[in-house]
């Protein structure tokens, strides 16, 4: 019985430092973008991290951007009445580089690409009715696209708890007709990100 005993609790010593030395994650964020006018526009999402090796974690995300113009349209439309914002619902995966997992304090960068879906918003002027049929139209003019991101920044952790802190950007291949229209292409968001988690 003791030798079982003995077996089993050797067993699960490799399996604990393992998992110490290959650190996956569980992680919310949230996102502020700074832009020009009318100020801040945020995203918000999750995302989850497995261990490959001490210093490499394969890493997928979900999120929103709740405003993806460029500022210099922004700034045009905040001097009017008009309410037009395009947002972007992604999911990405890739890979996170991290300095030394297993410190309290450590530094990552990360790239990653994935798709993305548009969608246009319009406000402000007219009755309600009038928006509302204007959103509707908008429906048939949101897209689906590529994206592509690029962060880095520092990682805390005690315990079970993770949190980061950093810079993240983010590009959406939005060649289509409407937003070369907007934008003459790709849509770029730069973002400061904070997010909270746990790992195992």
């Amino acid at each position: 019985m003791r030798t079982v005993l003995a077996f089993a609790v050797l067993s699960l010593f490799p399996m604990r430092v393992s998992a110490q030395d290959h650190p996956s994650f569980v992680q919310g964020f949230g996102g502020l973008r700074m832009m020009s006018a009318p100020g801040i526009a945020s995203s918000v999402g999750g995302s989850v991290g497995v261990g490959l090796t001490p210093n490499i974690q394969a890493i997928g995300e979900v999120g929103r951007l709740g405003n993806v113009l460029p500022s210099t349209i922004n700034t045009v439309l905040a001097f009017t009445p008009v309410d037009f914002r395009v947002s972007a619902l992604y999911g990405e995966g890739g890979i996170r580089l991290t300095t030394d997992s297993r410190r309290h304090a450590s530094a990552y960068v990360e790239a990653l690409a994935g798709m993305t879906r548009l969608s246009s918003t319009f406000g402000g002027v007219g009755s309600p009715a009038t928006n509302a049929l204007v959103n509707t139209a908008l429906r048939f003019v949101n897209t689906t696209d590529r994206v592509a991101g690029f962060g880095s920044g520092v990682v805390l952790q005690r315990g079970p708890f993770v949190a980061t802190g950093g810079y993240r950007f983010s590009r959406i291949f939005a060649n289509d007709a409407f937003a070369a229209l907007l934008t003459g292409g790709n849509l770029d968001v730069n973002e400061v990100r904070v997010g909270v988690g746990v790992r195992f």
